[in-house]
């Protein structure tokens, strides 16, 4: 009975994977709605769905209160954690703009009456995909029994997975497609490492955001 369950449950984690990352890529590759309109609800319903179904589900099977790293204790030392992540973050993609010849100049989105706008997005965005690619992904993994090493490799080919047909699509050279790549790849290692460390959803989705603020500072 408990193998059985087991299978079950493996299967279901893979059937979902698989029901998102063609629903998004299917969603990414046809329409074309504003970015907050993506960003606000269009991945609440993608990525927040099987986060929150799962989150509750491991409540009640785990008698949980606090499955994916929500819980208020440590809420300061995530925060702490997660600015020291981020601000690292943004140094290597700033680094990575450099070496390969870009001229790493702040954008007027600094300065633009709609910044405060952009960070809210960019806080939409690390949370809903810290909610599923950390929380749901490592969650379900780390229910397998897997030790760190497995997790953090798993999870950041999904994340790849997930970013990179967009990146085929609108990256214009090899080179600079590989360059993208392997930031992502850095970027997911590290998210995954400072989870496992930390146990904080609020660290993960600070240093998220701060990464993607980079894509707004930077023009990237």
């Amino acid at each position: 009975m408990k193998k059985s369950l087991k299978q079950s449950h493996n299967l279901g984690f893979l059937l979902t994977l698989a029901g998102v990352f063609l629903f998004w890529l299917t969603y990414r590759l046809i329409f074309r709605f504003p970015e907050w309109f993506d960003e606000i609800f269009v991945k609440a319903f993608v990525f927040g769905v099987p986060a929150w179904v799962y989150a509750y589900q491991t409540s009640k099977r785990k008698k949980s209160s606090d499955p994916m790293g929500f819980t208020t204790i440590g809420i300061w030392q995530g925060l702490f954690f997660g600015l020291c992540i981020g601000g690292f973050f943004q140094f290597v993609a700033v680094l990575s703009l450099r070496l390969r010849g870009d001229v790493v100049m702040p954008s007027f989105t600094a300065i633009a009456p709609y910044f405060w706008t952009f960070l809210a997005l960019a806080l939409m965005t690390a949370w809903w995909e810290s909610l599923f690619f950390f929380g749901y992904v490592i969650g379900n993994l780390r229910d397998r029994k897997m030790s760190e090493v497995p997790v953090v490799a798993i999870t950041t080919l999904v994340f790849l997975l997930f970013h990179a047909p967009l990146r085929f699509v609108l990256v214009g050279s090899a080179e600079q497609l590989v360059s993208q790549l392997f930031v992502l790849s850095f970027f997911a290692i590290g998210q995954a490492i400072l989870y496992l460390r930390t146990k904080s959803m609020y660290a993960i989705t600070l240093s998220h955001m701060l990464w993607g603020m980079v894509f707004l500072l930077y023009g990237v």
